[in-house]
């Protein structure tokens, strides 16, 4: 694998345990090789006919393959909380070289 190969992906959700929720089932499904879940922060955003809210969400940041982002997208859709169009994607192309020896292990025992 190569460092071009990786993404990192970042799901956002509208409760910590929808965050928790996602983070392990895409560890569990072997979707991503790492997830971090950031602290909620506020985000804000026009409302039709209301104008300005404000929301608090939590950033879940996962480490996976580009050949599994669609499947991870699909899986993370399915769960409760996802804040459409909540999911964006940006690839690995330079790290540390113990990172990537390190994701280059962890992906290759996630073959499911």
């Amino acid at each position: 694998m190569q460092p071009g190969d990786f993404l990192t992906v970042t799901i956002i959700v509208n409760t910590e345990d929808h965050a928790i929720r996602l983070a392990e089932t895409l560890v569990e499904e072997h979707l991503a090789g790492s997830v971090h879940i950031e602290p909620p922060h506020s985000a804000y955003r026009l409302q039709p006919g209301v104008g300005l809210a404000v929301f608090q969400e939590w950033a879940v940041r996962a480490v996976t393959l580009a050949t599994r982002f669609d499947a991870l997208c699909e899986r993370a859709a399915a769960l409760p909380g996802i804040v459409m169009p909540g999911i964006t994607a940006t690839p690995l192309s330079v790290m540390h070289p113990r990172l990537e020896g390190w994701l280059n292990q962890v992906m290759q025992a996630c073959k499911a």
